[in-house]
C-alpha cells in the first residue's frame, strides 16, 4: 500500500499541493489530458522547478486561463450567491499575501460563478478514474457544506466564485488525479498552519483565516505562525481535511520520494512550501492478508462509579461506533479498587465518544493517543445449519489457515428461536468447516 503525508510547512493552497505531487512524479501531461475530458479546455498548466529564497529546489505550478474565468489567486473562498464575493476585488487585502497564487490574474466582474451541481457535472462526464472522481466530489461537497453552514443555506444553494473558476477547479481535479497516478491509497496530514491579521473584503474587514477556512479547520490540529497573512486557503483546507485519514503515518514505512510545492510569495521566516512524502508499507508487502490501520485510543480511570452505570456506558459507546471497549481492574489512590477503561475508535468518532464519556462517567479527564493496529482481513459468509442460515466471519490466518467464526448475535437469535444451547449453534460452524475441508 502507498500512502502520502502532505505537510504544510507554512500553510497550504491548492496549487502548492498540486505542485508537490507533480514534483513527486505525477505526470503533468496526463493530469491536463484527464482534466480536459471534463469540458474544461481554456487553460494551460505550467510547471517549473527553481530555487526558493532558502536555497531549496521547489516546484511551482501556474494555471493560465484563456477566459475571464480566472481570478487573483487562491486565497479566496466561495460565497452564497445572494451577495458579492468577499474577495471580489483584485489584491484587496489589507496586507500582501504570502501565498499569492502563481496564477495572479486580475479579477473581473464577469468571471464564471459555478454551483456545486455544475462542477460535479463536469467531474462526472470526464474520463477521470472513479477513485479520483470520488475524492474530488468529496472535496467540493466538503467545501460547499462549510460555506452553507456559514451562510445558513443548503450546499446546493452555494455558488462558487473564485473556487469555481477554472484555475481552482484545475487545482482540485489535478490533486485528485495526481494522487491516483501515484497509486496513493491513504492521505495523512500532520497539522495545519494559519497566520494572523485581516483581509479587506466586500463585506468589510475580515479576520485571518477566512470564514470558510476556519469552518473547515474546526476540530483539526492548528498552529498559528507569526506571519501576517492568510496562510491556508479554503481550497487548501478543503483538500487536506476532506482527504486526510489521520495525522501520523503507519510505522514500519518505507519512504519512496519527497515533493516540494512552493507558492509564489517568499518568506523571510521559512520557505513557503508544502512537502509531500510518499511512503510504502514495508510490512504489508510480506503478507497481503494483514491490514494496517490507524486507531484512536481513549483512556480513563474511575473508582467511584457503579458497575451498572459502567455497563450502560459500554453499551452506549458501542452504539456510537466504538471499535472496542475494555475494562481492567486497577488500584487507585488510598488503595481504592477501580477500573481502567480503554476505548478504540476511528478519528472521526473520537470527539463524539469523548463527549459521551465525560457526560456519562464520573471521570474529569481523558487520555488520548493514536496507535496502529494490525487486523486480519475478513469477509462475511453464511453457512447452512440444521436451524437455518448462520452468519459468520471468514478469516484467513498467516500460512493459509482459514477459520469460520460465527457472529454472536446471529447465533444468539438461532439459539433463542430453537430453544437450544448457544454453544451447539457455535459448534455447528466447526462441523461445517470440517465438512468443507473434507
Amino acid at each position: 500500500m502507498k500512502y502520502i503525508s502532505i505537510e504544510p510547512l507554512s500553510g497550504a493552497a491548492g496549487d502548492m499541493i498540486l505542485a508537490s505531487l507533480i514534483d513527486l512524479g505525477a505526470d503533468q501531461n496526463e493530469i491536463v489530458r484527464q482534466i480536459k475530458t471534463s469540458g474544461l479546455h481554456d487553460f494551460d498548466l505550467h510547471f517549473e522547478r527553481k530555487l526558493c529564497k532558502q536555497g531549496i529546489v521547489c516546484a511551482y505550478v501556474n494555471v493560465q486561463c484563456a477566459e475571464s474565468d480566472s481570478h487573483d489567486h487562491e486565497h479566496t473562498h466561495p460565497h452564497e450567491h445572494t451577495h458579492p464575493h468577499e474577495h471580489a476585488h483584485p489584491h484587496e487585502h489589507a496586507h500582501p499575501h504570502e501565498h499569492a497564487h502563481p496564477h495572479e490574474h486580475a479579477s473581473t466582474s464577469d468571471h464564471v460563478h459555478r454551483g456545486l451541481k455544475e462542477i460535479l457535472s463536469l467531474l462526472h462526464k470526464s474520463e477521470i478514474s472513479a477513485t479520483a472522481k470520488a475524492n474530488a466530489e468529496k472535496i467540493f461537497c466538503h467545501l460547499a457544506s462549510a460555506e452553507a453552514a456559514i451562510h445558513g443555506v443548503s450546499p446546493n444553494e452555494i455558488h462558487f466564485h473564485e473556487v469555481g473558476a477554472i484555475d481552482s477547479i484545475v487545482d482540485i481535479f489535478g490533486v485528485c488525479i495526481a494522487l491516483d497516478l501515484l497509486g496513493v491509497e491513504k492521505v495523512f496530514c500532520p497539522g495545519h498552519k494559519i497566520g494572523y491579521g485581516t483581509v479587506r473584503c466586500a463585506h468589510g474587514i475580515m479576520p485571518v483565516p477566512a470564514p470558510a477556512t476556519s469552518k473547515l479547520l474546526e476540530g483539526q490540529k492548528v498552529t498559528r505562525l507569526p506571519i501576517e497573512s492568510e496562510l491556508t486557503t479554503p481550497t487548501g483546507a478543503a483538500i487536506l481535511t476532506a482527504l486526510s485519514q489521520g495525522r501520523l503515518i503507519p510505522p514500519n514505512s518505507r519512504l519512496l520520494a519527497c515533493g516540494y510545492g512552493h507558492g509564489s510569495k517568499e518568506f523571510d521566516l521559512m520557505p513557503n512550501l508544502v512537502r509531500s512524502m510518499l511512503f510504502e508499507s514495508a510490512k504489508e508487502q510480506k503478507d497481503d492478508n494483514l491490514l494496517y490501520e490507524q486507531v484512536q485510543v481513549i483512556e480513563f480511570e474511575v473508582d467511584d462509579q457503579s458497575p451498572e452505570s459502567l455497563a450502560y456506558l459500554v453499551e452506549r459507546l458501542y452504539e456510537q461506533a466504538a471499535l472496542d471497549v475494555s475494562l481492567c481492574a486497577t488500584q487507585k489512590k488510598k488503595n481504592r479498587p477501580g477500573h481502567l477503561v480503554r476505548v478504540l475508535c476511528r478519528l472521526e468518532q473520537q470527539q463524539g465518544l469523548c463527549e459521551l464519556i465525560l457526560r456519562e462517567s464520573s471521570t474529569i479527564g481523558l487520555r488520548l493517543s493514536q496507535n496502529q493496529r494490525i487486523v486480519l482481513k475478513r469477509q462475511s459468509k453464511e453457512i447452512d445449519t440444521t436451524w437455518g442460515k448462520l452468519l459468520c466471519k471468514q478469516i484467513q490466518r498467516p500460512g493459509g489457515i482459514v477459520e469460520l467464526v460465527p457472529e454472536y448475535e446471529a447465533a444468539r437469535k438461532i439459539a433463542l428461536a430453537n430453544n437450544i444451547p448457544i454453544r451447539q449453534v457455535l459448534a455447528s460452524a466447526n462441523h461445517w468447516q470440517s465438512g468443507e475441508s473434507d
